[in-house]
């Protein structure tokens, strides 16, 4: 049996506050103790001193597309490892691989590779891999954003079935437009085979958005981005989706996507238990400016921004979570309101809070931590009780 792994001394970040003077006890991978110092047990314990720094469950990027040179939809299993390892450096210690719109032998071609990459994993490689986000293809061309209009298709229920079989059961959130032609169809078959149901890249209007939720859609997608704009006599999408209670809503956080102000008053309104911070990030992110490729479409990168070069369309993002978490508490939040965005709220949009038992530091959860001090710069990352990176 291996050794238990020891935190002491360390400063919590619970959904509801910050707590000192605690430790946490690890064994197999999970969290079996949280106590008040000084610590009694075992003393071949492997120790960790997280003395003047915060103790956070890891953050949770449940729509991420690439970063630090690699692309979720090049297919290559490796890309995808390289990935998760990647993203340790930023706090992330469970992600949601996230496709864009491409042809259906391509979507079956990277199905394939997350299946392949998630049997390989082990708490070693790096960030967990929770499964496959498709962000499309079925999608309204007319809110494409950086989509490649032609790959975007009516909804095909046959299509998503063979997702499914050649994943090994891992599509485990999918993007849609429900006034595309076969999605509200779509959406029940999906929430009846447990895959969480994402409103995006749509135009429709509010009353079929409502339809949507009914039939069990529950997430909207980069609110606000490719998607309809509120008008006082034509509510549309996004007024449906924050009217809702029952519905998580997704803020890129880079300060790009939204303004100051529109970020402030969603977490406003819909609280910090409804808010997910996500990333949205492509396989730039980290890389210099310059012009780089994504789905077949050419993307210019300045000063951090990145753009379809033929339309100067936002392109995803070239954000991090930890950064996302910063801006965050930037805007006046609480550390702990801000990282629970990143942690327990994207957990609970994708069920992962119950099934895997992550987002939360309490006994019985994996020992997905991280550890970090005020200004959020992560100085180790703890999968399954592995430590996984540790800042130089």
């Amino acid at each position: 049996m291996s050794r238990d792994l020891v935190i002491r001394n360390a400063h919590i970040v619970f959904s509801d506050g910050i707590v000192g003077d605690r430790y946490i006890v690890v064994r197999n991978g999970v969290i079996r103790e949280i106590g008040v110092e000084p610590y009694h047990g075992y003393s071949d314990s492997l120790y960790i001193d997280a003395e003047g720094l915060l103790v956070s469950p890891g953050f949770i990027d449940t729509h991420i597309h690439g970063c630090c040179g690699f692309d979720v939809c090049t297919g290559l299993p490796d890309d995808i490892l390289y990935l998760a390892r990647e993203l340790t450096k930023y706090g992330v210690t469970s992600f949601l691989p996230t496709t864009i719109s491409l042809p259906h032998e391509k979507l079956i071609e990277v199905s394939k590779a997350i299946y392949n990459a998630y049997s390989k994993w082990s708490p070693g490689n790096g960030a967990r891999i929770l499964g496959l986000h498709l962000e499309g293809p079925y999608i309204n061309p007319v809110m494409k954003g950086a989509q490649n209009i032609e790959y975007i298709r009516e909804a095909s229920i046959s299509e998503l079935k063979e997702y499914i079989r050649v994943s090994h059961g891992l599509v485990r959130k999918i993007t849609v437009a429900p006034e595309v032609n076969g999605c509200l169809d779509l959406i029940s078959y999906a929430v009846e085979n447990n895959i969480v149901v994402g409103i995006g890249h749509t135009s429709g209007s509010y009353e079929v958005v409502k339809e949507a939720i009914r039939r069990g859609a529950s997430i909207g997608v980069h609110l606000y981005n490719a998607m309809k704009c509120i008008h006082h006599r034509d509510p549309g999408p996004i007024l449906a989706l924050l009217d809702d209670r029952s519905v998580f809503l997704e803020l890129i956080m880079d300060n790009i996507h939204l303004s100051k102000s529109i970020a402030r008053f969603t977490i406003d309104y819909a609280g910090v238990d409804r808010v997910v911070l996500v990333t949205d990030s492509i396989s730039v992110t980290g890389l210099p400016d310059g012009t780089y490729e994504l789905g077949g479409l050419a993307i210019v990168v300045e000063e951090g921004i990145a753009k379809v070069k033929e339309s100067s369309v936002l392109a995803g993002s070239t954000l991090s979570m930890d950064k996302a978490v910063k801006n965050t508490i930037d805007l006046g939040y609480r550390i702990e309101e801000a990282i629970t965005m990143a942690t327990a709220t994207p957990a609970k949009s994708i069920n992962a809070y119950y099934i895997e038992k992550i987002g939360a530091i309490k006994p019985g959860y994996k020992a997905d931590i991280i550890i970090l001090d005020n200004e959020i710069n992560i100085y180790k990352t703890i999968v399954n009780g592995n430590i996984v990176y540790e800042k130089q």
